[in-house]
């Protein structure tokens, strides 16, 4: 603040700066008249005398009137007490100095000239510290000093001050000061365009390098003049309309890809821009202006997707950094910081810190080898960066970078420093974390029995463990310069050195086994394997690799692969006479059913021949002993025929024929048409697939299930059985043997008849194995285990879905014939 202003301004409360005139008249014709003591020369206490001390007072400007060169305090009003915080008792009648001496040093030399050469003194904004309230302050003044003559008019007797305090007001105006230049600071140092446009003809008040750019003009071309008049291309276009309605509506606008022509040397030249024009607003919430940010993204628009690559990096290495800003006035100390600064101190983000706190939780260590040598040095170089530690509160240490930039005036002296801040405590975390994880890396690498090596980008090698090293008789170095090909051996080396370029062009994983010589030329198999290891955009960084040695599992396999080959030959004979065998017994199976059935035809002729012939003679009991041998004979007779189905069903030869199902199923209705017809049946069916099948064991296959369903019908209903096909993926079947991924054809049989409990539907595909007694539904048991190893010859499943009193579904599972 300059102390030596003579225009004397008073700040109103409005904020308005009005100029006061001090009549210093009265105090010439009344003061100079008063005694000592304030009353008239002969002890009365004229009218104008009175009036005039009770309009200094009543007055609301602060009034002393000081006597002598000694500046004796004769009166002073009631607002003068107020501004110093003293009594009457403690001014009136006494040196100025002796109640205010914190004043002396810039009050009387000012005083002494007022007094001596009779000149009065106006002071603007004056700044004095005053130790008032309890503690010192800095307080600003207007006032004006007049000197008070006595009947001899060159010699001055006294001096009258007027005072107004306006120390709110100085410290508003420089805090909006500090606010404008800040705030012009960010504007010109910002990377984005940025203009500043003020009232509303849009005169240009600020333009930063970037805008500069986009207009194609140079700062003194464009500051003091409307942008009109510098672009007189815009009239025509949207922008000085959207500006106008901004500084009307108060309301922030925002474009994107705008579309604008921009004169230049080479004429109108198209561009696209994204814009912001946010409203300026004064303290009573008028807009004063308009700021203009700006991007040029010409070549985003006609390279969106190369930009577009570029945005997303550029996002990815900006998202999360947290920068906190700071401007310190390097002459006063003062420092202003935004919100984040003091988070990264360790508090709340409305705690406003002085550099000095600041500067004071640098840890001990780090404060003068660092941070105080890179202040200075910032000083002379103009650049300042360092990274230190800081305690917080609670005793928590984190670590800090700082880069801010030096603002010199035109003699080179240090003005102010802006600058950054962010938290690096996690980034300083980590390459401690990393650097330990490494020398653990190391340690455990070197303890290890297997070689661990690695290898940069480019598939050089550069590191090598100690077993390696022991193993080969050369330092890391030695195998670095010569080349790890002179460990392989000779026969090896073509192929190892193929596989290991092409890992290294495709960035897939390197496996190879080779054999690798020791240091005492011994050869050994080693598998040697190596995995890339990426960086955060995805290139390949460095490769990871190691070396086991398997030369004894090598010499082990070759042996075991001998043994296996010789016992495969010992299993394939083994296997062909299990086949000889089972052939045998399948043979054996139809020639014990076929010969079995010879006698029982006999027994079943001689017992119709007896009955036939004497049954006069036969008694009721006789006659009901041959009936039971006739119906034992003939379900034996049953019998050995299913069984003669089930083991031809075993091992019979499997033909395979390009079958309609759907003439099979007609076959089988034919062959059953006298039991459909008698049992009044109803059977429905979807149309059937064509199938590479055993014929007549799908025939088989039908026969059983429909003549089931015919069989166990209900009471009181006729028949009816429902065939259904169609598709079903493998994960869908419900069933152990199923195939996920595979797809399956499905022809299920739904009937109508007495149905079966699902607890006994693994039970019914087992050989003679019977839900209901023999007295109430005739069979031996062995057909549905037929069905089911009927579908296991087409590598299918069946399976069976029961509801007691409802009826059963039988659903048959048969793989596509690509993937059967």
């Amino acid at each position: 603040m300059d102390k030596s202003k003579q225009s004397y301004q008073q700040t109103s409360e409005n904020g308005a700066i009005h100029s006061n005139e001090v009549n210093p008249a009265p105090a010439r014709t009344a003061a100079n008249n008063l005694a000592p003591d304030g009353s008239a020369p002969d002890g009365s206490a004229p009218d104008g005398e009175s009036k005039f001390r009770n309009t200094v007072k009543q007055a609301p400007v602060g009034m002393i009137i000081l006597r002598g060169e000694d500046f004796v305090v004769e009166m002073a009003n009631d607002a003068y007490l107020h501004i110093v915080d003293r009594t009457e008792e403690q001014l009136v009648g006494k040196s100025l100095f002796a109640s205010l001496p914190e004043v002396r040093e810039h009050v009387e030399p000012i005083l002494l000239n007022v007094f001596h050469t009779g000149i009065a003194y106006h002071g603007n904004e004056f700044e004095v510290t005053l130790r008032r309230f309890g503690r010192p302050q800095i307080c600003y003044f207007n006032f004006v000093y007049q000197p008070l003559f006595d009947d001899n008019p060159g010699n001055a007797s006294g001096i009258i001050v007027v005072a107004t305090e306006v120390t709110q007001q100085v410290l508003s105006k420089q805090a909006l000061q500090r606010s404008e230049n800040h705030f012009r600071n960010l504007v010109t140092q910002s990377q984005f365009a940025k203009a500043i446009l003020k009232g509303p003809e849009l005169v240009i008040s600020i333009a930063n390098e970037s805008m500069l750019n986009i207009w194609r003009r140079s700062l003194d071309e464009v500051v003091g003049r409307r942008l009109i008049d510098i672009f007189p291309e815009l009239e025509e276009q949207k922008f000085i309309g959207l500006l106008n309605e901004v500084y009307q509506t108060a309301r922030i606008h925002r474009g994107n890809e705008a579309v604008t022509y921009v004169d230049g040397p080479g004429g109108l030249k198209r561009h696209y821009l994204d814009f912001q024009y946010a409203p300026i607003f004064e303290v009573d919430g008028s807009v004063s202006g308009i700021m203009v940010s700006a991007s040029d993204v010409t070549d985003k628009v006609t390279l969106r997707q190369q930009f577009a690559e570029a945005a997303d990096r550029l996002s990815l290495a900006t998202e999360g950094t947290r920068l906190a800003t700071w401007d310190l006035n390097i002459k006063t100390g003062q420092i202003i910081h935004s919100g984040r600064l003091a988070v990264i101190f360790g508090y709340d983000e409305t705690a406003v810190l002085s550099h000095r706190e600041m500067r004071d939780q640098v840890h001990p260590e780090d404060r003068q080898a660092i941070v105080e040598r890179a202040f200075q040095a910032a000083l002379q170089t103009g650049v300042y960066v360092y990274e230190a530690r800081i305690i917080h509160r609670d005793q928590s240490v984190h670590w800090i970078r700082t880069q801010g930039k030096v603002l010199f005036d035109e003699a080179h002296v240090p003005q102010r420093m802006l600058g950054t801040m962010m938290d690096i405590t996690d980034r300083k975390e980590s390459e401690l974390a990393l650097k330990t994880i490494e020398d653990k890396f190391r340690t455990l690498a070197d303890s290890l029995p297997q070689f661990v090596w690695t290898a940069d980008a480019n598939g050089n090698l550069n590191y090598f463990n100690r077993s390696m090293t022991n193993y080969s008789g050369h330092t890391g170095e030695e195998i670095e310069r010569s080349g790890w090909l002179q460990l392989v051996h000779p026969d090896d080396q073509e192929e190892s050195q193929l596989l290991w370029n092409e890992a290294i062009k495709e960035g897939t994983d390197f496996m190879f086994e080779h054999r690798l010589k020791r240091f005492d030329g011994e050869y050994r198999w080693y598998q040697c394997r190596a995995i890339p290891q990426y960086n955060a955009n995805g290139a390949i960084e460095m490769w990871v690799g190691t070396s086991l040695d398997i030369h004894d599992n090598r010499l082990f396999i070759d042996q075991l692969e001998t043994k296996v080959q010789e016992r495969t030959q010992q299993l394939i004979v083994a296997n062909n006479e299990l086949i000889r065998t089972n052939m045998e017994l399948a043979q054996f199976a139809y020639v014990a059913s076929h010969d079995l059935q010879e006698p029982l035809r006999k027994i079943q002729t001689f017992a119709t021949r007896i009955l036939e012939t004497e049954n006069a003679n036969l008694s009721e009991r006789g006659k009901d002993y041959f009936n039971r041998m006739q119906a034992s004979s003939t379900r034996m007779q049953q019998l050995i025929v299913d069984l003669l189905a089930f083991s031809r069903a075993n091992v019979a030869e499997k033909h395979f024929e390009s079958t309609d199902l759907n003439q099979v199923l007609q076959n089988v209705k034919e062959q059953l048409s006298d039991t459909i017809q008698a049992e009044n049946a109803i059977i429905t069916s979807d149309l059937l697939p064509v199938r590479d099948v055993i014929v007549y064991q799908f025939e088989q296959l039908f026969m059983n299930l429909i003549a089931n369903a015919l069989k166990f019908t209900g009471p009181d209903r006729a028949p009816v059985i429902e065939i259904r096909s169609g598709e079903v993926h493998g994960a869908a079947i419900p069933l152990a043997g199923a195939n996920a991924a595979r797809h399956y054809q499905y022809i299920s049989f739904t009937d109508n008849g007495i149905g079966f409990d699902p607890q006994f539907k693994d039970r019914i595909f087992q050989v003679f194995q019977r839900l209901h007694n023999r007295s109430s539904y005739e069979g031996t048991g062995i057909g549905l285990a037929i069905c089911k190893k009927i579908v296991e010859n087409h590598k299918g499943l069946i399976d069976a879905v029961g509801r007691p009193g409802i009826g059963s579904t039988f659903i048959i599972y048969l793989p596509f014939a690509a993937e059967s």
